[in-house]
């Protein structure tokens, strides 16, 4: 070609080839005359770009680079300098150019230098391909794809450092459904023209519709938190953006693939927990997430395999006082092939999270039920609890699925228990109600687990009709320590039996919290005192089979249990009926002394001690126990109740009350301060009228005088 070029000076037969070459590829050839600065396309390049092909005169070095991408300008320009200053004889650079329609393309341009007879650089042969790289951009953006992300991260992985960080506009879906996909486009344009200003940013892509990747120079975290909170703040009005950061360091991951996988999980977490947008890379958290998802695999192919690894395990619901079985608790269990056993609150989100807990959840249920008809045969009243979960719930067919799998073992309703934990909000969803109130009219009992850790209230519990209530085992663990569990449990098992519930205490370790509870009158006890979850064989041998050992030994256990029962001489003070037949009432006054606020709260006896004929406001309520103090006795009143707000000990006062039927009567008050509230002073003591209890012991003194004499 140097040859040729040294014996036509006006390259008219280079022209000439490179108008017949081109005429059979996609892409356009060019010479780039470099003492004139004009470049000659051959084919119709005029037709896709602002450019003019050799036929209407060429285009000069100006008019390339005013369809060239503003970002791009400086690198090719740059490129093209070091060609003509001869510096280097090839030409390779991708860059972006703007066709007739104003879209962004991305083009390969690639040549070689020719030099004159006298070795000075004279021109460039070479071609534009739009095609070369067409699989490697976005469509709508313009920027580079996933394709050239992971090329670009192989090469710069173990050549250069840096971070990536991967961006997510979750509510784009919504954007396009309310906007119209126009407008959710433009956004996503104004996001990638964003990147093209930030001088950190070095390279962007569009990896998915809704998701962004831009590689960062190498700096400091603090940076880098700065560049997100400009990309967020300028896009703040239209829409939120989380993102994802890891380092591109191949001391830290193993390849690109290592490195993609990282980033989406800490861009997952970033919108998991929305407070903070932005998550910056966790070792923890990526090895956390890998196993979950190899967990995720196993328990796939477990349940592909007809729930190879899983196995049901029982826990012993036993009767109080006397003991006995009075049903089970069915409890799924799994086996990694890899790791061996894993803990229930590791693999049972991952099936929740991923819809396997529907497949699993129902083998549990007949499995169970089978279990449970074979051991009928020796305890006919046998019992087998099942926990669902409220992604079964969701499901308007579990409850014929329920229904469906006890007609197939031919047992009864009454025979299974359906348990849902508490932290369930079933008061929100009305489709829950209806699937118990269908499985319960075939006769299968509804049970709250965990109770007392979730948004259950009492009066809810009796809307639900619901058969028994677990109480977790956060209030029975060392119950005897704990005098607010205590009196917490007492009140939950007094309401059950009043609506005529069943009351389940679980977690019960030790014989002394067995000894404590029990006064309190619960209908089954649950924890590792009596057993563990045991397996369908060992059930059988400790509770069915007289003459098995391990029977036996449970025997003797039983007979421990009794033995330190007797020694430890338990006895249960029931507090609200002592002090509702000693006419004692409970209050509380809560005080807001920047409104002036006085509010008086008062349980059921004290009710009956005010004379109060209807329920009142706590501020209306306040106001008819003042009202009634007799005027010679409110400064001492207010004077007593200055000194309890102190909050240096417990103040006792007597005055005169009037009771509405009783007329005027002595009263005595005991309170002390308690913990404030919300900036707001509260008391606490009891309330009790003296005047019948000196009634009774004068007369009393008096038939005991007239006896002796």
């Amino acid at each position: 070609m140097d040859n040729l070029l040294g014996s036509v000076k006006d390259y008219s037969t280079i022209k000439k080839y490179l108008a017949a070459i081109n005429q059979t590829t996609d892409d356009f050839l060019f010479m780039f005359d470099l003492p004139e600065n004009r470049i000659q396309f051959f084919g119709h390049i005029s037709d896709t770009f602002e450019l003019k092909s050799a036929e209407s005169g060429g285009t000069t070095h100006e008019e390339l680079l005013s369809v060239v991408h503003p970002a791009d300008r400086k690198l090719l320009c740059k490129d093209l300098e070091e060609i003509k200053s001869g510096l280097r004889d090839s030409h390779d650079m991708n860059f972006r150019l703007f066709n007739k329609k104003g879209e962004t393309v991305w083009v390969n341009s690639r040549g070689k230098l020719l030099h004159d007879e006298n070795g000075t650089p004279h021109v460039m042969i070479g071609r534009l391909s739009e095609e070369a790289l067409r699989h490697l951009f976005n469509p709508i953006t313009g920027l580079w794809n996933k394709t050239k992300l992971r090329a670009d991260l192989k090469n710069r992985l173990y050549n250069g450092k840096g971070w990536l960080m991967m961006l997510v506009v979750p509510s784009l879906a919504d954007i396009n459904l309310t906007h119209g996909r126009d407008f959710g486009n433009s956004l996503l344009c104004e996001m990638a023209d964003i990147f093209e200003e930030l001088e950190l940013v070095e390279e962007s892509y569009h990896t998915e519709h809704n998701k962004f990747a831009i590689i960062i120079s190498r700096c400091g975290m603090e940076k880098i938190q700065e560049l997100y909170e400009e990309i967020s703040g300028r896009m703040n009005e239209k829409c939120t953006v989380f993102a994802g950061v890891v380092p591109i360091d191949d001391s830290i991951f193993i390849d690109v693939s290592q490195v993609i996988d990282s980033v989406n999980i800490t861009m997952h977490n970033a919108v998991q927990n929305s407070s903070t947008q932005v998550e910056f890379f966790s070792s923890d958290q990526i090895n956390q997430r890998i196993c979950e998802l190899t967990l995720l695999e196993e328990l796939k192919e477990s349940v592909q395999n007809n729930f190879e690894g899983f196995e049901i395990q029982y826990q012993p619901q036993i009767k109080s006082l006397t003991y006995e079985l009075y049903g089970v608790e069915a409890l799924v269990r799994y086996n990694s092939p890899k790791r061996g056993k894993v803990f229930p609150d590791e693999f049972i989100p991952i099936l929740e999270q991923t819809g396997l807990i529907d497949p699993v959840g129902m083998w549990v249920l007949e499995n169970s039920l089978l279990q449970c008809k074979e051991w009928r045969k020796s305890i006919p009243d046998l019992q087998v609890a099942v926990n669902f979960s409220s992604v079964q719930f969701d499901d308007s067919r579990l409850g014929d699925k329920i229904i469906n799998a006890l007609k197939k073992t031919e047992l009864p309703g009454s025979a299974l228990t359906v348990e849902l934990t508490e932290t369930i909000q079933l008061n929100e969803n009305k489709h829950y109600y209806e699937i118990i109130k269908y499985i319960k009219s075939y006769g299968v009992r509804f049970s709250i687990d965990d109770f007392g850790t979730g948004y259950s209230n009492l009066g809810y519990l009796k809307q639900l009709d619901v058969n028994e209530i677990k109480i977790d085992r956060s209030f029975v663990t060392e119950i005897e320590k704990n005098t607010y569990n205590y009196r917490l449990i007492s009140n939950v098992i007094e309401f059950a039996k009043t609506n005529s519930i069943d009351a389940c205490c679980e977690g019960v370790e030790t014989a002394r919290e067995l000894s404590i509870l029990e006064p309190l009158q619960a209908d089954i006890f649950q924890g590792y005192l009596f057993d563990k979850p045991l397996t369908a064989q060992e059930i059988e041998e400790k509770y069915i089979l007289p003459a098995c050992e391990k029977y036996k030994a449970r025997t003797k256990a039983l007979e421990e249990i009794q033995r330190f029962k007797e020694e430890f001489g338990a006895i249960h003070f029931d507090a609200k009926n002592i002090l509702h037949k000693n006419n004692i009432g409970l209050w509380i006054i809560r005080i807001d002394e920047i409104n002036n606020r006085y509010e008086l709260y008062v349980d059921s006896v004290m009710e009956h001690i005010l004379g109060l004929s209807e329920k009142l406001s706590a501020v209306d309520c306040y106001d008819y126990w003042y009202s009634r103090i007799l005027k010679e006795d409110i400064k001492y009143v207010v004077n007593s109740f200055g000194v309890m707000k102190k909050g240096e000990k417990a103040v006792q006062l007597e005055y005169r009350w009037n009771h509405p039927t009783a007329g005027i009567v002595n009263v005595r008050s005991s309170g002390i301060r308690t913990q404030d509230e919300s900036k707001k002073i509260m008391l606490e003591g009891y309330h009790r009228i003296l005047t019948e209890v000196e009634e009774t012991t004068n007369t009393e003194i008096s038939k005991t005088k007239e006896k002796k004499n």
